[in-house]
């Protein structure tokens, strides 16, 4: 089992910089084993790639929406998800941009769907916040999607900038959107 978590860590890691372009040898080399015996693991490239993406999306997923408390709780473990590895964030942004085409009836769709959720619950907490007088009324699918475009924003801007020149000034722009919808 613990050949099988080396694999996928570092398929993961290759996907990351390197996208669908990583080799099985390349995977082998950095665990430290032969080509051969990634078989007895997986039948092929595609078969690790697919449990390698399907073990992320529920890692992301899960993390984050079974921990939230309200936005600003999401907003910050959203990019502390992402702080413990800048690999995580290349990985999703090649992932979402450039997806394997052999996932795209299945992993991809299932990112669609539970990204839908988690708008859903955006907009759940925001019409909350709403009715308790804490956002002004206004139109929640509005805010939610200036809430998510905020968070991609933002991570795309890790990637363009240096990390921490984003992520110093995270409380500052929480406050800054904050403000504007309260």
């Amino acid at each position: 089992m613990e050949t099988k978590k080396k694999l996928m860590d570092s398929a993961f890691k290759l996907f990351a910089y390197k996208g669908n372009e990583f080799s099985l040898s390349e995977v082998a080399s950095e665990v430290g084993i032969q080509k051969a015996s990634i078989y007895a693991h997986f039948a092929s490239k595609e078969e690790l790639l697919y449990a390698v993406i399907d073990r992320e999306i529920n890692q992301y997923f899960l993390e984050i929406n079974e921990h939230y408390r309200d936005l600003k709780s999401m907003f910050f473990m959203i990019f502390n998800y992402y702080d413990r590895s800048q690999t995580k964030l290349y990985f999703w942004k090649r992932l979402l941009l450039f997806p394997p085409q052999a996932f795209a009836q299945t992993l991809i769709a299932k990112i669609h769907i539970l990204s839908e959720e988690r708008f859903q619950i955006v907009k759940d907490i925001i019409r909350a916040n709403m009715k308790e007088g804490i956002i002004r009324n206004q139109d929640p699918e509005t805010v939610a999607a200036s809430y998510m475009a905020l968070i991609h924003g933002i991570l795309s801007s890790v990637i363009i900038y240096q990390a921490e020149n984003v992520t110093i000034h995270l409380e500052g722009i929480w406050n800054n959107f904050w403000k504007g919808i309260c």
